[in-house]
């Protein structure tokens, strides 16, 4: 269950769910999402841009920027970092620990990095098992979602996945 008043997202989860039709799901579980600007300067794209900017606008999706002294400490996390994490995801990372928030990512590389600084860090899973547990979606629905983006997102975990399937169909 989310606990924390603060999600973290960094882009990875956002194309994800974009690519399977669940951001407005995500967007109606009961935290406050957050996520950097580095992470919306990430998104290139004009039709994921403006879908994304619609939930800005609606304050749905929180955006932080940083003063400078709070860049400097991201540019700390950058260098000190050995999993070579990217300014974008030490953003994340340096928020998350700053506001004792969750970080939501499907990079590996920023999931090491981050549970070592004893950042708390989840994955798109994380969200599936949320919007079950809050009734937002069906566990039906969210197995045909999950079948669906493990056919997109092959770096996924498979175990985990196929585990929630299978609970999830019976």
């Amino acid at each position: 269950m989310i606990e924390e008043r603060i999600v973290i997202s960094d882009a990875n989860i956002l194309f994800d769910l974009l690519s399977i039709d669940l951001l407005n799901e995500f967007f109606s579980l009961p935290c406050q999402i957050t996520t950097s600007d580095f992470v919306i300067h990430e998104i290139q794209r004009p039709e994921q841009k403006k879908i994304i900017d619609e939930f800005i606008a609606s304050h749905k999706l929180d955006v932080v920027s940083f003063e400078f002294s709070e860049l400097q400490e991201i540019y700390k996390i950058h260098e000190h970092n050995e999993n070579n994490a990217s300014i974008t995801d030490c953003s994340v990372w340096y928020y998350a620990k700053k506001t004792k928030g969750r970080l939501l990512t499907g990079d590996s590389k920023l999931r090491k990095s981050a549970s070592a600084d004893n950042v708390k860090v989840s994955g798109i899973l994380y969200i599936f098992d949320n919007l079950i547990e809050h009734k937002i979606l069906a566990k039906k629905i969210c197995a045909k979602k999950l079948e669906t983006l493990t056919t997109i997102n092959s770096r996924l975990p498979h175990g985990e996945c196929q585990k929630r399937l299978e609970l999830w169909c019976k």
